[in-house]
């Protein structure tokens, strides 16, 4: 018998809120652009929110924007911009990557809140505001996958 394994993408797309949020046909990067492009809904921010763990101001630090303006846009229905919604995915990719290593949210949620020394002694959630800190964090889970303890 063949295990079929979901593919990075199919896992982002999914701790994102899965079909319901994101209705495009998403098979590879490239479909993720284009739904940037199209725009994200906020939903797909919430269900990161929730498997993450963070709080709304948590999550607003995360994505660059203030929490009245991610609660009204998730009002009025309002998508995210392209930047926004590269962050959410860049988020998700990471969000993907650490379930892929801890298998279980409440180790990766402890991971997430520990000082790690290959971060500088850092907590990984106060890294994933920027592009540099979620690909180091997304690095060195991918470390950690590969048996080199960081």
């Amino acid at each position: 018998m063949t295990v079929v394994r979901k593919t990075s993408v199919a896992n982002m797309v999914d701790l994102m809120g899965g079909p319901t949020v994101i209705p495009q046909l998403v098979r590879n990067e490239m479909d993720l652009l284009a739904v940037a492009i199209k725009g994200i809904s906020v939903q797909a921010v919430r269900a990161l929110q929730q498997h993450l763990g963070f709080s709304n101001k948590e999550m607003s630090v995360v994505l660059g924007v203030s929490e009245s303006t991610l609660a009204r846009r998730e009002q009025t229905r309002k998508p995210l911009t392209l930047d926004e919604g590269e962050k959410a995915i860049q988020l998700s990719a990471v969000l993907a990557k650490g379930m892929e290593v801890f298998e279980d949210e409440e180790d990766l949620h402890f991971w997430l809140n520990s000082p790690i020394p290959a971060l500088g002694g850092q907590k990984p959630k106060h890294l994933l505001h920027s592009v540099i800190g979620r690909d180091q964090v997304h690095d060195v889970l991918g470390r950690i996958q590969h048996g080199h303890f960081s």
